[in-house]
């Protein structure tokens, strides 16, 4: 896929760490995606609601509505958008929630952008 074909994808962070989402969202940019964020779960389904997301990238430990609830939530409401967790939670009962909430892959923080880029792409 080329930087071009990205402009299609919009890509929402889910990110409560002001500087983990601008980071992200700098980088999502330099590779031409359309990035809207949101600092929560409830923020994040606003977005979703008002917007057409193709990816959503989700943290787990955010506060008013983490990422397990709003992965859930989504699943619930049968919206199939993608969701890539980025989080610091690695133990294989936090991955195992992960994938149990709705989550379709994992990323451990601190997050290498070439891998990141090899997730979103797939």
């Amino acid at each position: 896929m080329t930087q071009a074909e990205n402009e299609k994808y919009n890509v929402l962070i889910v990110e409560d760490d002001k500087e983990i989402r601008d980071g992200i969202e700098i980088f999502l940019k330099s590779q031409n995606y359309n990035v809207y964020k949101a600092a929560d779960g409830i923020e994040g389904l606003a977005v979703i609601e008002a917007h057409e997301i193709h990816l959503a990238i989700v943290d787990i430990m955010m506060p008013r509505m983490d990422g397990y609830a709003l992965a859930k939530e989504l699943r619930s409401a049968a919206n199939n958008v993608p969701i890539l967790m980025v989080t610091a939670r690695q133990s294989a009962n936090d991955k195992r929630e992960g994938f149990l909430s709705g989550t379709d892959d994992y990323m451990v923080k601190p997050v290498d952008e070439e891998e990141m880029m090899l997730r979103i792409s797939a």
